[in-house]
C-alpha cells in the first residue's frame, strides 16, 4: 500500500488546483460541495465542476496521463493546458492565473489560499514529480472500484446523489437519506491513523437519537469502529489488495449489503 498511499497524496496535492477553480468560479454551496471533484474513469482525469464564462462553460481537470491541468470546453476539447511536472505548485498556479482572462474569467482571487488545510506532505516544496505508471494504475483501479460501489449502493437504495471526491480529505464518497430518520455515508478514504490503511467506510447518521451498536454483522473482512471519534464499519484496502478482481468485488459487495441492511433495519 505504500506506493498507493504516495500516489494518493500526490494527486490530493495536485487536485487542489482544480478545487481552487471551483472555489473561485462556482456558486458557493453551504455544504462546500461546489468545491468537490470527480474521478472520471473514461477520461482518466480528476474533474472539477462546470464553470460559466462570458461565452460558454469550461471544466478544469487534472489529466492523469500527463499530470497537466487542462481546461475543457463543452465540446470536450482542451482550450488550455498547463504543465505541472518539474514545476513548483506556486509556479503552476501562476501559469493558470495567466490564462484565466483568455477564458473569460477574472483572475482575482484564484491564488488565494483555500478555506481548509490539507496535510503538509513532505514533497510539497519540491518540484512536481512524475507518478510511476504502475502506481497510478493501482490508484485508478481502486478509485474506479469506489465509483462503482457508490453507484451500486445508490441503486440498492433507489436514490440518486452525486458521487464526488471531497478535496479536503480526498475521499470518494456519497451521502444519502434512505429513511426518514437515517442518513448514510459511504466511500473510500485515504489512509489515516484509525485504519492504518486506505479503507472503505459505511456509517449511519441518525437524524434523531443515537444508534446502539449491538448484534453487528461480523466478518474477518471488516471491522466496526464504535468509539467516540467515529462510528461505522470499515473494509481496508490491505484486505482487498491481495485478492483477484472477482474476489475484491465479491468481498466489497458482501461488506456493503450485510452492513447496509443492518443500518436500514435499525429503529431508534
Amino acid at each position: 500500500m505504500q506506493e498507493y498511499n504516495k500516489t494518493d497524496q500526490q494527486l490530493h496535492f495536485l487536485s487542489q488546483l482544480v478545487a481552487k477553480a471551483n472555489r473561485t468560479y462556482v456558486s458557493k454551496k453551504e455544504d462546500d460541495s461546489h468545491t468537490n471533484l470527480f474521478f472520471d474513469a473514461l477520461g482518466n482525469r480528476i474533474t472539477g465542476r462546470w464553470i460559466e464564462t462570458k461565452n460558454n462553460k469550461v471544466l478544469f481537470v487534472l489529466n492523469l496521463d500527463t499530470l497537466t491541468i487542462e481546461v475543457i470546453n463543452e465540446s470536450g476539447n482542451s482550450v488550455a493546458e498547463i504543465a505541472t511536472i518539474s514545476n513548483h505548485l506556486e509556479e503552476v498556479e501562476q501559469e493558470v492565473e495567466k490564462v484565466l482572462p483568455s477564458l473569460g474569467l477574472d483572475p482575482n482571487g484564484f491564488t488565494e489560499p483555500l478555506h481548509y488545510e490539507i496535510p503538509q506532505y513532505d514533497f510539497a516544496k519540491n518540484p512536481i514529480a512524475k507518478i510511476d505508471q504502475n502506481d497510478l494504475a493501482h490508484w485508478i483501479h481502486f478509485r474506479k472500484l469506489a465509483n462503482q460501489a457508490c453507484f451500486q449502493l445508490l441503486g440498492y437504495t433507489q436514490l440518486w446523489e452525486e458521487v464526488r471526491i471531497w478535496p479536503h480529505h480526498f475521499d470518494t464518497g456519497i451521502y444519502t437519506v434512505p429513511k426518514n430518520n437515517l442518513g448514510i455515508g459511504f466511500g473510500l478514504a485515504m489512509e489515516d491513523s484509525m485504519a492504518g490503511s486506505p479503507y472503505f467506510y459505511l456509517a449511519g447518521y441518525p437524524l434523531k437519537g443515537e444508534i446502539i451498536y449491538t448484534n453487528l454483522p461480523q466478518s474477518d473482512d471488516w471491522e466496526w469502529e464504535t468509539d467516540d471519534n467515529w462510528k461505522g464499519v470499515i473494509l481496508t484496502l490491505d484486505t482487498l489488495c491481495n485478492l483477484n478482481e472477482a474476489a475484491q468485488l465479491s468481498t466489497l459487495t458482501r461488506y456493503i449489503t450485510k452492513n447496509i441492511k443492518w443500518l436500514l433495519d435499525y429503529e431508534n
